[in-house]
């Protein structure tokens, strides 16, 4: 028989207090998009539900000088309605605008997204092109920051640690910059990846200054595409650069063959995304 416990804490405190008695056993719910269907699949048979969704100091998103600061329990549809988000991080903004359908964007939380260390998250994807930080806290060991391409272990795995809360996310703003998200599924909403591509690039005249590129659903965990980025340091955009940084990125990834597409599709898909993102950056 399975058993399930339920905790309502009223402050980030009370939360951090529990989580820390409750240690491994503590499962930290908000939208509960994640956690009830896989408790209803019965993935998850036993736990006590540590209910944050009322932490109002969680929630918000707020701009200091060239930084913007996302709290974790800030659902897709604020950040979808947040004129600094579309302003100054417009490749997130793309993604909220793909992300599930409205009732799922009304309740899933950025940091309910983040934490369930999915491959194909579509929030992750555009925050690593924003090198974003995830800001986490824990009664026992305090407060630390997490560069989000440290973040993540494997599918389903991350470096949080047991009584770990994660509070915030933050960035730099890219007002100046291009970007773009593209996802690729099998239908137009509630589909999950079978690729997603967001890219960020800084521009001096028609010179190509900064590339960040971020890829989902192809690989163990969302990652950067390193090489591809470097190549594209300090060229212009041309017909021989798109091919060659297309074919570099194909070699980046890792993808797998499941029930939604083989491990070629996905391949393939790689760098015919890389294009369609860098031409809807420069539209």
């Amino acid at each position: 028989m399975s058993s399930f416990g339920y905790i309502l804490p009223k402050t980030k405190q009370e939360a951090l207090m529990v989580l820390n008695e409750t240690g491994e056993k503590g499962r930290i719910v908000a939208g509960s998009t994640n956690i009830l269907p896989d408790i209803r699949a019965r993935k998850i048979t036993g736990c006590i539900l540590v209910d944050i969704s009322g932490l109002r100091e969680l929630k918000g998103i707020e701009a200091a000088g060239e930084t913007v600061t996302v709290g974790s329990l800030t659902t897709i549809s604020e950040l979808l309605q947040s004129e600094i988000i579309a302003r100054d991080a417009k490749v997130l903004w793309q993604a909220c605008r793909r992300f599930a359908d409205p009732l799922v964007r009304n309740r899933a939380t950025i940091g309910g997204n983040i934490a369930n260390a999915s491959p194909a998250a579509d929030g992750v994807v555009p925050l690593l092109a924003l090198e974003a930080t995830v800001n986490v806290e824990s009664q026992a060991a305090g407060k630390r920051e997490i560069p989000l391409t440290e973040f993540f272990t494997g599918p389903g795995k991350s470096v949080l640690q047991p009584g770990e809360l994660i509070t915030s996310v933050s960035f730099a703003k890219t007002t100046a910059m291009k970007g773009a998200f593209i996802k690729f599924g099998l239908r137009k909403a509630m589909a999950i990846s079978l690729a997603s591509i967001g890219i960020v690039l800084g521009f001096s005249g028609d010179t190509i200054t900064q590339a960040r590129i971020a890829l989902g659903a192809l690989a163990p965990t969302p990652l950067r595409a390193r090489e591809t980025e470097n190549y594209l340091s300090g060229k212009q955009i041309s017909d021989e650069v798109m091919a060659r940084a297309s074919e570099l990125i194909t070699t980046e990834v890792k993808p797998i063959s499941d029930v939604r597409a083989s491990q070629a599709y996905r391949w393939h898909l790689t760098g015919v995304l890389f294009r369609r993102a860098i031409e809807a950056a420069l539209a």
